[in-house]
């Protein structure tokens, strides 16, 4: 099914660099731009290079450096997100209108396909397609055997008809057909076997479930299987918008205790924090992953990778010294550490018990609030906080609305850091049991916070308008909902 050529292959391909622009266009309403610029040529999910502002009947022309080939990653203020796979020379056009983008230029069939199939409905839809194919007793030889014919087979043949009629490279139908290979093994297929089977769950009712002997052989083999297929890959596995660190965390827990005590050996053990998995991968995904993650954890309140920050960073910097990864680690380092509290975040010390007693506070009182329901270990809400400025910027035009930010924290020193960290200017309150119990009621309509991040907007009687308002990083459908009430 899938074209591999061996790593010994006498065939030698040409490396091809140069220029692609890519061209963003707004139609009816201004656009904000988030690129995520490859890092040291790789993928980069995790950190914001570059934000552009479109304006209405505006381009703006972004030109990046390629060498053979890049996937590169945007997020739109319309809620749009995409990922481009870049050759050299290419032209991308993307038109971004209200809720939605259109692609012209280079590839751009092959481009909607892998938006609108595999990026937008994300590869963990894909899993429950080979869930749904499971039987008890578990017939992994089946199993293998649908990935291949339900998940595989479909995409291989689309790029391939789209090939046939030009509308796409043969380049591009080879690299997307990798990543996407890569990408549905490691998230629709084996993370199955990883979160069900060996974590003592049924793949089918998700009930407990205990991993016989041969069930624990059967998963390595098709670890091994589909981990020989990636090695027979040409071309940079680096460089793909899909990763390969779900086999390399796999294949680590397959390890006996003293095969994992020599990978370690000669490091402190909390260097690589619950990852050490990382270091069976090549250098060059050592550094992608290694450094993703540090930026992560950085941009975060609570590490999730539970690195120690400084002995990472000093192995990185030993042995990629001239790296952008590097680089950029050492200077998001020195702006944590200078961050200063600012004047504009107010931290409310009243005990609160209800929606209504917040609105009446002496600064909130006779204004509209646009509260952000929110939780330092919540990566989502995280996320969100890169658009601030934008919604301050939203709220500025309006003289009756304040920002408020309601945590559902219980540790005080946690919750007050994680606001310093982000400076997040507006009202602060640490819901107490009470306030959670009157949010939870209103809207949620449970006695408890549902999912978060939320967004909700209230009239300065406590009155809910909207209990679901669009998210910071779709500002752009945020404003005329301000506008229907503030205007």
């Amino acid at each position: 099914m899938l074209s591999c050529k061996s790593k010994n292959s006498t065939e030698t391909e040409k490396s091809m660099k140069g220029k692609a622009t890519l061209v963003f266009r707004a139609t009816k309403e201004e656009v904000t731009v988030r690129v995520f610029k490859p890092i040291d040529g790789m993928y980069n999910y995790a950190y914001n290079t570059k934000k552009l502002d479109i304006e209405p009947n505006i381009s703006i022309n972004y030109e990046l450096d390629v060498n053979d080939f890049v996937f590169i990653k945007c997020r739109f203020s319309n809620g749009a997100w995409g990922d481009y796979l870049v050759f050299p020379g290419d032209h991308i056009v993307i038109t971004c209108e209200p809720q939605k983008n259109t692609i012209s230029g280079s590839n751009a069939e092959g481009l909607k396909y892998y938006n609108d199939n595999y990026v937008e409905k994300g590869l963990g839809y894909y899993s429950e397609v080979i869930r749904r194919r499971f039987t008890v007793p578990i017939n992994y030889d089946s199993i293998y055997y649908y990935f291949l014919n339900d998940l595989i087979l479909p995409f291989q043949s689309d790029l391939k008809k789209m090939e046939a009629t030009g509308s796409i490279s043969p380049d591009f139908s080879s690299i997307l057909s990798k990543n996407l290979f890569i990408g549905m093994s490691a998230y629709s297929f084996l993370s199955i076997y990883e979160f069900s089977v060996l974590d003592g769950r049924s793949p089918i009712s998700r009930d407990s479930f205990t991993p016989s002997e041969e069930d624990l052989r059967n998963v390595s083999l098709q670890l091994n299987k589909l981990y020989e297929t990636l090695n027979m890959m040409n071309g940079d596995i680096n460089k793909m918008g899909n990763s390969i660190e779900t086999f390399y965390r796999l294949k680590y827990r397959y390890l006996d205790d003293n095969a994992k005590e020599q990978l370690t050996k000669g490091y402190d053990k909390d260097i690589f924090g619950g990852t050490p998995y990382l270091l069976l991968a090549s250098d060059s995904l050592q550094l992608r992953d290694f450094g993703s993650h540090l930026i992560e954890d950085l941009q975060s309140i609570k590490p999730f990778y539970h690195y120690n920050e400084e002995k990472l960073f000093d192995y990185l910097n030993k042995k990629f010294p001239d790296s952008e990864y590097v680089a950029l680690i050492k200077k998001m380092k020195s702006q944590t550490q200078t961050a200063k509290r600012d004047t504009g975040i107010v931290i409310i010390n009243d005990s609160i018990s209800s929606i209504k007693e917040l609105m009446q506070l002496p600064y909130i009182k006779g204004k509209y609030a646009y509260v952000d329901l929110w939780e330092t270990s919540c990566r989502a809400c995280l996320l969100e906080f890169s658009y601030t400025d934008e919604i301050h910027q939203l709220l500025s035009q309006y003289n009756t609305i304040v920002p408020v930010y309601i945590s559902t924290d219980n540790d005080r020193k946690i919750w007050e850091n994680g606001i310093l960290r982000f400076n997040l200017k507006g009202y602060h309150i640490m819901a107490s049991n009470s306030l959670k119990e009157d949010i939870g009621i209103k809207v949620y309509h449970a006695k408890k916070v549902g999912l978060i991040p939320r967004y909700i907007l209230l009239d300065p009687n406590g009155n809910i308008v909207n209990d679901n308002m669009p998210r910071p990083s779709r500002n752009a459908q945020l404003k005329p909902i301000l506008d229907s009430v503030l205007k």
